[in-house]
């Protein structure tokens, strides 16, 4: 299966997981939450193709890769909550803990499929 496929089926899984969750019905009831998951799957296939064309190039320029896709990461997430905390809207506990959740799942099948591409070589 592609990255491509994986990081959609993803994003697919989420979404429908976030709308079963008892506890998260609150926070995936607005359309915010549907534009994070969006950019996060964006993000990851951005971060994807960087990691592609620096493969091919020196290890420096993967190690910079990697160190670029990570401080990316963290501060967009660090910008989507704290945004949604200042704008006061509703549910910010749920919120803050499923846009970590995105973190986690996006990141782990980004990290899984550098992997697998690092050892094919």
């Amino acid at each position: 299966m592609s990255f491509y496929l994986k990081t959609a089926v993803l994003s697919v899984a989420i979404t429908l997981l976030s709308n079963v969750l008892p506890f998260f019905e609150g926070a995936s009831s607005f359309p915010i939450w549907y534009c994070v998951i969006l950019i996060y799957a964006l993000l990851t296939i951005f971060s994807w193709r960087w990691i592609l064309k620096a493969h091919k190039g020196s290890a420096i320029k993967f190690t910079t890769a990697v160190n670029g896709i990570t401080a990316l990461k963290m501060l967009l997430t660090l910008i989507i909550i704290t945004s949604y905390l200042v704008s006061q809207y509703p549910f910010p506990e749920q919120f803050v803990f499923g846009v970590f959740g995105l973190f986690i799942a996006f990141t782990g099948l980004f990290v899984s499929a550098t992997t697998q591409l690092i050892k094919k070589f």
